[in-house]
């Protein structure tokens, strides 16, 4: 679906270039798993699509590489440029603030705006479910090796509540799942995405516990 305020095309050139992670093919990616979502749960696709195309939609002054803080408020800035977007392309501003709403809250680490809608739940979900299983996996791996982290430094188990820092050199893709990933299966909203959500979860948990038992070969340690 391209909606009668956007197309495709035309929001990918409003995306500057990311890293893997945070690339228009994730935008791409949520976008039809949000929709096929909604359509599933009855939600408004016309709010729906277009809230998922813009939901990382960059700030006109984005920093080449933004930082964890820069981040952390991305949904705010999104949220506030999509919402002016969509009015000038003649949405109506009750609609221009069901997307603002459905870009607000579709953040979980740190949120500050809880998907209060049907169609708020249908984004957030879509957004969560990119972020784990093999595509989870994937782009957390992308992500360290585009911020230089490491691959691994301990196993799951042995990681301390007090290293939860994304911020800090020794945060490793294992970090993120104990401290992230592995959470978010639990804070899915619609039934229809918790259904997608235990296939990819339990691929996820597979893959680190894997990870782990080879590292521990590899290394001679004793998990």
């Amino acid at each position: 679906m391209t909606g009668s305020l956007l197309s495709i095309e035309e929001v990918r050139l409003l995306y500057k270039a990311g890293d893997a992670a945070h690339d228009f093919d994730h935008v791409l990616r949520v976008a039809r798993l949000a929709e096929k979502i909604a359509l599933a749960e009855g939600a408004d696709v016309a709010v729906v699509w277009p809230a998922a195309l813009l939901h990382d939609l960059p700030a006109l002054d984005e920093p080449h590489e933004p930082t964890v803080e820069h981040r952390n408020a991305h949904h705010l800035r999104a949220a506030d440029r999509a919402r002016r977007l969509v009015l000038e392309r003649g949405a109506s501003p009750v609609l221009a603030e069901r997307i603002a709403h459905c870009i607000e809250a579709h953040r979980h680490r740190g949120a500050s705006v809880r998907p209060q809608t049907l169609e708020a739940q249908c984004l957030y979900d879509a957004d969560k479910l990119d972020a784990i299983g093999a595509i989870g996996v994937a782009r957390a791996f992308a992500y360290a090796g585009a911020h230089g982290s490491r691959l691994w430094r301990k196993p799951a188990q042995a990681i301390e509540p007090a290293e939860n820092d994304p911020a800090t050199p020794d945060y490793t893709p294992v970090h993120e799942y104990v401290f992230k990933l592995r959470q978010l299966l639990d804070s899915l909203y619609t039934p229809t995405a918790r259904t997608i959500g235990r296939r990819r979860h339990a691929t996820m948990v597979a893959f680190f516990e894997q990870l782990d038992a080879e590292m521990a070969e590899s290394l001679d340690q004793t998990l």
